[in-house]
């Protein structure tokens, strides 16, 4: 979001420690095209003069150039860098979500022009390259795991041939250039370059350091066009998801690119989207023991009605905040929440938010029906006075303390621990429940874990496979990045 991420390696790099690798040493890579947050607000600003190139979902994702070199510079400006080792296309598939309809006639004819339009970035990446901001590219896209027969599949086999056809018109080009400048070079100008190379020749020689300059030395000649040197495209990388569950990708598309000299990236290596399965996260929880999980909605429930006996404007807050339990414990009893779920689900959040909301009060003139008390009230009021007060009696004891009670400061505070409690407890069952369902997937196709974690499990299955280059891991959080870094550890011996 806003290139945050980039934005932490930038502190790194800004802020280099003794006995850590240097810029040289890292591999540093990067995506453009996604559209969201800041970059949407730039484009509605009209800051982009490219058309549009790749159109996903309506002004949610969309990817151009010279759009993409203005993304580049901002990435390389928060990452404190001068380059980047890749960049890359971030699921250009989307122009064929926003734009297949579902005939064969109709995938064909959009899968060409969204390669007709990859071609056209790739020329434009080759220039970057030539330009030292970027090293080489990369195409990161979920198609790229889907059967061939899909609509939103991304033809891989020509994307070599499309690098290859880009590389050699920026070679082309940059050759007449090169050759241009030179046909069209002024005679000082011949002269100021001819007196550089002898300078560069005699560097060494402090004689000729000593010697005082020539007007024609002086000169200061234009920067020289230079033809490319390389001998190869820049495309190097194909990223694709990949893990227990969907493995298409990597018995498929990642082969190929091995074929192709290509390295291969897996991310989503813990977290499946299958369509048999559905969403699924690949890893080892514990149940919730102290409280469990049914101990603390009950707790929760009790407090809330409790609550409400207290209040009764407040019953139907608390009656909502109930359904909501119910709900989530309907969820929870079908398999319909996975864990991947609760990173953008806080149910503890959800429920101080109902708690927080205003209650509405009740209007000073609101129509009530009137008690029979009331009644008798106001027919005493028409009474003489001396009447009325001999019907006032003094209110008993009993008739006070039956009056509702307002909740303490105290029980509020109870309650909404309860509510840490309960939240706490509902994310560990989601995340146990799956797991169990994660370990009998497993024995169903034959795998033993013999007591190894299934995210452990689950990395070094793909690593087994050959045309795997690397993993990639989520770093959101401490144990994430103690996982990685010991799976590192383990593998280095």
């Amino acid at each position: 979001m806003n290139g945050k991420s980039e934005q932490l390696i930038g502190k790194v790099l800004a802020n280099p420690r003794p006995n850590t690798l240097t810029r040289q040493e890292l591999v540093v890579a990067t995506k453009f095209g996604y559209i969201q947050n800041e970059t949407m607000r730039l484009l509605s600003e009209d800051v982009f003069s490219a058309s549009v190139l790749f159109k996903g979902f309506p002004v949610a994702r969309i990817q151009c150039w010279p759009k993409g070199e203005d993304q580049l510079t901002r990435s390389l400006e928060r990452m404190n860098t001068r380059y980047v080792d890749i960049l890359f296309v971030h699921n250009p598939e989307y122009y064929l979500m926003a734009n297949v309809k579902g005939s064969e006639a109709n995938v064909k004819r959009h899968q060409t022009v969204m390669l007709d339009r990859l071609a056209f970035l790739f020329e434009a990446l080759e220039r970057e390259i030539e330009h030292g901001r970027i090293r080489s590219y990369g195409i990161s896209s979920n198609s790229f795991a889907l059967k061939p027969s899909h609509a939103h599949f991304l033809p891989y086999q020509d994307l070599v041939k499309m690098a290859t056809g880009a590389f050699e018109r920026v070679r082309e080009q940059k050759q007449k250039e090169h050759e241009a400048y030179h046909e069209n070079l002024s005679f000082h100008e011949k002269e100021a370059l001819a007196h550089q190379d002898m300078t560069a020749a005699s560097s060494n020689s402090s004689k000729a350091a000593s010697q005082p300059q020539s007007h024609s030395s002086r000169l200061t000649a234009p920067k020289v066009p230079k033809p490319v040197q390389r001998s190869s495209h820049g495309l190097g990388f194909l990223q694709m998801p990949g893990n227990l569950l969907e493995m298409e990708g990597v018995l498929t598309t990642a082969k190929w690119a091995k074929s192709q000299e290509l390295r291969v990236f897996v991310n989503r290596p813990l977290n499946a989207m299958s369509p048999t399965n559905g969403t699924v996260r690949l890893a080892s929880y514990p149940e919730p023991k102290s409280p469990t999980y049914e101990g603390a909605k009950s707790d929760l429930l009790a407090k809330l009605s409790a609550v409400a006996d207290q209040r009764e404007h407040l019953q139907p807050k608390m009656q909502r905040v109930q359904e909501m339990l119910h709900g989530l414990d309907h969820s929870l009893k079908t398999n319909t929440l996975s864990a991947i779920h609760l990173d953008s689900l806080s149910v503890r959040t959800q429920i101080h938010q109902e708690l927080a909301k205003p209650v509405k009060a009740r209007p000073a003139n609101a129509h009530r029906p009137q008690k029979d008390s009331e009644t008798r009230a106001d027919t005493s009021s028409t009474l003489p006075k001396q009447t009325q007060e001999t019907k006032e009696t003094p209110t008993s004891h009993s008739e006070k303390s039956s009056a509702p009670l307002r909740p303490s400061v105290h029980s509020i505070e109870d309650l909404l621990r309860s509510v840490d409690i309960f939240a706490h407890a509902f994310h560990q069952q989601v995340r146990s429940q799956e797991t169990k369902r994660v370990e009998k997937m497993l024995t169903e196709r034959g795998v033993d874990l013999e007591g190894e974690s299934v995210e452990r499990f689950a990395i070094e299955y793909l690593l087994e496979h050959a045309q795997v280059d690397s993993v990639l891991l989520g770093m959101k959080r401490e144990p994430y990045v103690d996982f990685s870094r010991k799976i590192l550890k383990d593998l280095a011996k």
